[in-house]
């Protein structure tokens, strides 16, 4: 099996992976520029995060690697597998979408650097009529990496990409490995429908749906999202 490459979504970090790396022991979960440990200022935009995507694998490994997404870093992951087919062997992409518009209300709150920001995503990441209790450990986690990005100002700036970011379709078309899409059934924040458009485009495309399921696919549904990227790879 080629390495797993992590890429965290919109103000979260490498931590969000945290029962991916336990399962997959070789898994490399990278930190943005401007999230968790990295000391570099964060991006602007979704083709530069690529870029330095591209860097960072290209440092640890000459082999191809399979790289995952979730979120905004399911975006990044999806150009990076676009402009450098010798480097990508398997591309899944978690709570994606074609196009991922932010809530005009959420990004004035970013801009201002103002803790309601956090609550929102926090709140929109869950599934309504969530059918078990909220597991607070990893939601009080996502709302303390939220918050943290608030007030670096690094969540403006990944959800400014986010929204302007119009290439994925054509992106897809680029792609020329294997994609599985992993999908929140009640994800209000990338619905599944709004991933269709990338499943068409893409080469060769698999789709899994998550019951149940909200946004923060990686820590609410570890299990689901764990076995179904084991049998892509082992596919």
């Amino acid at each position: 099996m080629d390495r797993l490459v992590l890429i965290h979504g919109a103000g979260l970090d490498s931590t969000s992976w945290h029962l991916q790396t336990k399962y997959f022991k070789q898994a490399l979960a990278l930190d943005l520029p401007g999230h968790g440990s990295s000391r570099d200022p964060a991006l602007d935009s979704v083709s530069a995060y690529a870029d330095w995507v591209t860097a960072q694998i290209r440092k640890v490994t000459s082999s191809p690697v399979a790289l995952v997404g979730h979120s905004m870093g399911s975006l990044i992951a999806l150009e990076t597998a676009a402009r450098n087919t010798d480097l990508v062997s398997r591309l899944v992409l978690i709570s994606t979408a074609a196009q991922m518009p932010v809530n005009p209300d959420l990004l004035t709150a970013a801009a201002a650097r103002d803790p309601a920001a956090a609550a929102l995503v926090t709140k929109w990441s869950l599934p309504k009529d969530m059918p078990f209790g909220r597991p607070k450990s990893w939601v009080t986690s996502i709302s303390d990496r939220l918050a943290v990005s608030v007030k670096s100002g690094a969540m403006e700036r990944d959800f400014t990409a986010c929204n302007n970011y119009s290439d994925a379709v054509m992106m897809a078309k680029k792609v020329r490995c294997p994609a599985l899409l992993i999908l929140g059934e009640k994800d209000v924040m990338t619905r599944p429908k709004a991933a269709q458009p990338l499943a068409v485009a893409l080469a060769d495309a698999r789709i899994v749906v998550v019951p149940n399921a909200g946004h923060m696919l990686p820590l609410e549904r570890p299990d689901e999202v764990n076995e179904a990227i084991a049998l892509f790879q082992a596919g």
